[in-house]
């Protein structure tokens, strides 16, 4: 599935900015392996917690990051975290979803 965003959107903004920090391209490599929850991000990549929730709360709300809550290991509420899509593309000037 393929991602498309109008290149003077906010949501293309705020995508390229978190493709161009570091952390932001981390956390969706990290995600493109498999859904996790934001602590296993956390460990897994050795970035602090809170770091990681306002850079996959920014990708979940440019529409790049999808979640869902599940029950985890002590039966608490966890939410997952997954790849909406692995394929994102900025369309400049062209038409997106059949509008111009």
């Amino acid at each position: 599935m393929t991602t498309e965003f109008d290149f003077d959107s906010w949501q293309a903004k705020l995508v390229a900015l978190e493709i161009a920090n570091e952390v932001g391209r981390a956390i969706l490599k990290s995600l493109s392996d498999e859904p996790k929850t934001a602590t296993q991000i956390s460990k897994a990549l050795g970035i602090p917690l809170p770091t990681i929730l306002f850079h996959i709360s920014r990708l979940e709300e440019a529409g790049i990051v999808n979640s869902r809550k599940a029950l985890g290991k002590r039966l608490r509420e966890v939410k997952i975290y997954a790849m909406a899509s692995t394929d994102i593309v900025f369309r400049i000037g062209g038409e997106i979803n059949g509008t111009r």
